[in-house]
This record gives structure tokens, C-alpha cells and sequence, in this order.
């Protein structure tokens, strides 16, 4: 931690890496232990100064174009403000837990023509129930003075128009960042795309391969056939001489034979029994003739 206040100036000038000319806003809160500034002469451009928790006694030696003064907690008194009364310019003043004891002390103010608002919050007159009421009639005068402790007189609270654009500045900047994050993260994705894409090409290379690799499976699937055919034509000769295999082979041929040959025999059968019925009456009759001339035989003999 830097041990005087031209210390902590210098390390906040560097860490802008601006020179002090061109810088507008410096925020040196906490940043050491001082009664008093100095060496702000340079610094033709600042606008906005944050002095906080410093221990100052003193606000001599301030910038005259300041429009934003932050000189909270410090130990600062009613005499203290008289150095005020050179900085024309300033719109906003914190003076929260100073030791501004009474609104009295605040009579000074009302040579800030420009004077919008004024925090007083944890400073000793804050404690007064109606310091707020006070405080708009003491500085009644000024004709842009809206606001106390960020509340106007009907106690609506107050948003500061450079606090909003403050704001807007750090989301810009915010966008500004994710978009600088996207755009190199959409160049990395693009990078990795074409990094995939030559494996892509590797990887069609090797997929050639593979294909003639295919091709030469064919061919040797191909051949493969061929043998099983040449396998299947051996089993079904080897089927053939095999009397059993044979059998079962033409057991369905036979069965058909079998019906053709049946088929065939039932007409002949029955042109059998029609003959065998047209020889039965003439076998009777023979038998019948027979017996006839055995009876007249017999008769011839008894006679």
C-alpha cells in the first residue's frame, strides 16, 4: 500500500496508462492515509474524483472542472467545505460519514449552481429525523438540486442521469467484451471445423483404402461362392450315391408313381369283374349241362 497520496496518485496514473492530461475519471479510495491532497494540477480533464477513506482533514488543491467529488468518510468538517465554493462545475457531492454536524454547515453549498444531488447518509446531522426536509430548504436556491441521499423531497427515490450512463458505459463495455469472446470463440469453433475437416480428408484417404480393401473382400467373396457352390454340387452327388440319402431323395417321386400306378390298376380291376361276372352264368351253365348228362348216364345204367 502506497505511504503518501503522491505515491497512490502515480500507481492509478499507471494503471490507466494514460497521461495525466487525458484522464477524467480516478478512483482512489482506501488507497492511503493522508490530511490533504495534492499534485492534481495536471490533471486538466478529470471530471470525476472518488477520494474516499483517506482521512482527510483539508479539500484544498482540487481540480476547478470537477463535476463528480466523492469525500465520504473522511474528516471532513463544515469549515472544510469552504473549498468548494471554486469547484463551479460540480453536479454531485459525497460528503457521507463526514462529520458534517448540523444543516447550517451546508450554507456554503449554495454557491454550486450546478449542484444536483448531496449525500449526507452516516454523517452526524443525518440523525436528525427531518435533515432531509432541512437540507431542500436550505439549498432551495440552486435551481438543479433534486436530491438527498438519493431521495427528492417527497421521498421518491432519485436516479442520478450520469449514474444511468455510467451504467450504459460499463454494459457497453460489457457487450463489447462477449462479443470480442464470441468472435473468438466462433474463431475457434471455425478453426476447429477446419482442423476436422482435414482429418476429414485423412480420413477419406483412409476411407479409399478401406474401400479397395472392400473391393478385394469381394473378389475373395466372390471365390468364396464359387467354392460353396462347387461344395453344395459335391454334397448333392454324394446325396445321389448314397442309398438312403437316395431313398428320402425319391420317396416323393415314388409316392407320385405309386397314385399314377393305382389310378391305372383300378380300371383294369374292374374290367376283370365284369368279366369274371359274364363267365360266373356260363360256368353255372356248363355246370348244369354237366349234371344233365351225368343224370342220363346214371339212368342209362339202371336201365
Amino acid at each position: 500500500m502506497p505511504k503518501t497520496f503522491a505515491e497512490a496518485l502515480s500507481a492509478a496514473v499507471a494503471k490507466q496508462g494514460k497521461p495525466e492530461g487525458e484522464i477524467k475519471s480516478l478512483n482512489l479510495d482506501c488507497s492511503c492515509r493522508c490530511s490533504r491532497v495534492e499534485g492534481l494540477e495536471a490533471f486538466t480533464q478529470l471530471e470525476k474524483l472518488s477520494l474516499g477513506s483517506l482521512g482527510l482533514k483539508s479539500l484544498e488543491g482540487l481540480p476547478a472542472q470537477l463535476q463528480r467529488l466523492a469525500v465520504n468518510d473522511n474528516s471532513i468538517t463544515g469549515a472544510s467545505l469552504t473549498a468548494l465554493t471554486g469547484l463551479q462545475q460540480l453536479r454531485h457531492l459525497d460528503l457521507a460519514g463526514t462529520r458534517i454536524a448540523n444543516v447550517s454547515q451546508l450554507s456554503v453549498l449554495t454557491a454550486l449552481k450546478h449542484l444536483h444531488s448531496l449525500d449526507l447518509e452516516g454523517a452526524p446531522l443525518a440523525d436528525e429525523p427531518t435533515y432531509r426536509a432541512k437540507v431542500f430548504e436550505m439549498l432551495a436556491v440552486l435551481p438543479h438540486f433534486t436530491a438527498v441521499d438519493e431521495l427528492n423531497k417527497n421521498d421518491e427515490e432519485v436516479v442520478d442521469a450520469e449514474d444511468t450512463e455510467g451504467e450504459e458505459e460499463e454494459e457497453e463495455d460489457d457487450e463489447e467484451y462477449e462479443e470480442e469472446e464470441d468472435d473468438e470463440d466462433d474463431d475457434g469453433e471455425e478453426g476447429e471445423e477446419a482442423g476436422e475437416g482435414g482429418a476429414g480428408g485423412a480420413g477419406g484417404g483412409a476411407a479409399g483404402d478401406d474401400g479397395e480393401d472392400d473391393d478385394d473382400e469381394g473378389d475373395d467373396d466372390d471365390d468364396g461362392g464359387e467354392e460353396e457352390e462347387f461344395e453344395e454340387g459335391e454334397e448333392e452327388e454324394e446325396a445321389v450315391k448314397s442309398p438312403t440319402t437316395a431313398a428320402l431323395l425319391q420317396e416323393g417321386d415314388l409316392s407320385d408313381d405309386e397314385e399314377e400306378y393305382q389310378e391305372e390298376e383300378e380300371p383294369e380291376d374292374e374290367d376283370l369283374d365284369e368279366d369274371d361276372d359274364d363267365e360266373a352264368p356260363k360256368k353255372r351253365k356248363r355246370a348244369d349241362d354237366s349234371d344233365e348228362d351225368y343224370e342220363e348216364e346214371e339212368g342209362d345204367d339202371d336201365e
